[in-house]
């Protein structure tokens, strides 16, 4: 049955069967991680309005960024020590940790669900939230780091829409999962499927642990002219530096290019997230069960139709318009879902519009994103790339809670000036995803590699 399945895919992918393994082995672990994601995402919100209060959000990314830089420079130095199968394992095994840490927290009498008593002095929810304003870079992004630094442009384009439509299986699973649990035991709810979200991430290193065991070293070179440039400096033993990930943002314009594609995407989607939120609050009260059930059919929702653009549009759009043209199709569509909170500002409209960015977002944007990586260095793959995911989010997310804060002025204007002004953005990104594809294009052709004269 497994070989036939193998073989199906070969044929179907055009792919030798080594890739095909570490697709699907890929598929796997990815499905893990989102369905962790998927569960602690939903806790995210209900939890900080809960414990602190939905005025204070805003203000958590502030809060965000002077917890990141002092992470970020661990990270790249970590990055530095070991191989870049250990970093999955590491960053992987630190938030299983932490999550079970969590998990305990949360049945506490004083500290945890029980306490109904929001207020700004409630540091678990801070704590709560930080941790996962990292988990984007510390673990989505270290994986995507790894899974870009072995694959080919060729395999990229043929398989990361399969490898994201696993990782929507599992968020709907893990959703819908703790959505069942929250209903039949309220209790205790919020700590067993955090318990869930451990035991996720646990199953996501033993995928990795068993692609590394059963692919040859051949098949994870990756793009080989950068494998080929990672493999002098560790002759050399070059030693970059904690700072050089960030340096390669501000110096290389390729890598400051896909910076600004994430903060484009980031800043919008902050904007509108913020307002689904104050509604949300209004329809449940402000309950901590209610808002959690909410945030779980809001993730599950966009997780079933990021699942649709991954396995219908995904691979399909690349292999036929190419990444470049591919760029554009976010930002376009940003721009009319944009247009809708001003005609009708309400939570159905906001959810809608917020459902539709994320989905195309994960199913479609993310995967496409990543590809832009593989020609790139290993410093670039995970430092640089780092810095966007933790560092570049919050900064984005920062500009974009200063609007929200505004929004408790007067809600409905503010939500028509968010809307021209997350426009006018989505067009500037749609500038900047034309040059970003125009230079990786040119970098494939020529065989070369984005960071190679500043790191040899």
């Amino acid at each position: 049955m497994r070989n036939s399945c193998i073989s199906y895919l070969e044929e179907k992918l055009q792919l030798d069967r080594f890739d095909v393994v570490k697709l699907l082995l890929s598929g796997l672990a990815f499905f893990f991680v989102i369905g962790a994601y998927s569960i602690l995402r939903s806790f995210k919100t209900s939890i900080f309005v809960a414990f602190v209060g939905v005025e204070y959000e805003p203000y958590a990314k502030v809060v965000s960024i002077l917890i990141t830089i002092p992470a970020m420079l661990a990270y790249a130095k970590i990055i530095d020590q070991v191989k870049k199968h250990q970093a999955v394992y590491y960053f992987l095994g630190f938030y299983v940790a932490l999550t079970l840490l969590f998990a305990y927290l949360f049945i506490h009498p004083t500290y945890g669900v029980s306490n109904t008593m929001a207020s700004p002095y409630r540091l678990l929810g801070w704590m709560f939230e930080i941790f996962m304003d990292l988990f984007q870079a510390l673990i989505v992004g270290t994986f995507w780091s790894f899974v870009s630094s072995v694959s080919t442009p060729n395999f990229a384009s043929r398989g990361y829409g399969l490898i994201v439509a696993c990782s929507r299986v599992g968020g709907m699973f893990t959703t819908a999962l703790s959505w069942i649990i929250l209903e039949t035991m309220p209790m205790f709810s919020i700590s067993i499927s955090t318990v869930i979200a451990a035991v996720f991430l646990i199953m996501a290193i033993y995928c990795v642990y068993l692609l590394k065991r059963w692919i040859p070293l051949s098949h994870l070179h990756g793009y080989e002219a950068a494998y080929k440039v990672d493999q002098k400096n560790e002759r050399e033993h070059k030693k970059t530096g904690i700072f050089e990930g960030l340096r390669l943002v501000l110096t290389e314009p390729y890598v400051l290019g896909v910076f600004g594609l994430v903060f484009s995407f980031e800043v919008i989607n902050i904007i509108f997230d913020y307002q689904l939120h104050i509604l949300m609050v209004v329809e449940t009260s402000g309950h901590i069960i209610n808002m959690s059930k909410f945030m779980l059919i809001y993730t599950g929702t966009f997780q079933a139709l990021s699942l649709l653009f991954a396995v219908f549009g995904t691979s399909q759009m690349i292999r036929r318009f190419g990444v470049q043209k591919c760029l554009l199709v976010m930002p376009i569509v940003t721009i009319f879902m944009a247009i809708l909170p001003m005609l009708y500002p309400k939570l159905a409209m906001l959810f809608v519009v917020m459902v539709v960015i994320r989905a195309l977002n994960y199913g479609f944007n993310d995967p496409l994103r990543e590809i832009l990586f593989i020609p790139t260095i290993k410093d670039i793959q995970f430092k640089s790339k780092a810095w966007i995911g933790s560092f570049g989010r919050t900064f984005a997310k920062t500009a974009g809670s200063s609007l929200n804060i505004l929004a408790t002025q007067s809600p409905y204007f503010v939500i028509a000036m968010q809307s021209m002004f997350s426009v006018a953005l989505a067009i500037v990104w749609a500038c900047i995803g034309i040059m970003v594809g125009k230079k990786y294009l040119k970098t494939i052709a020529t065989n070369t590699v984005i960071g190679e004269k500043k790191n040899t």
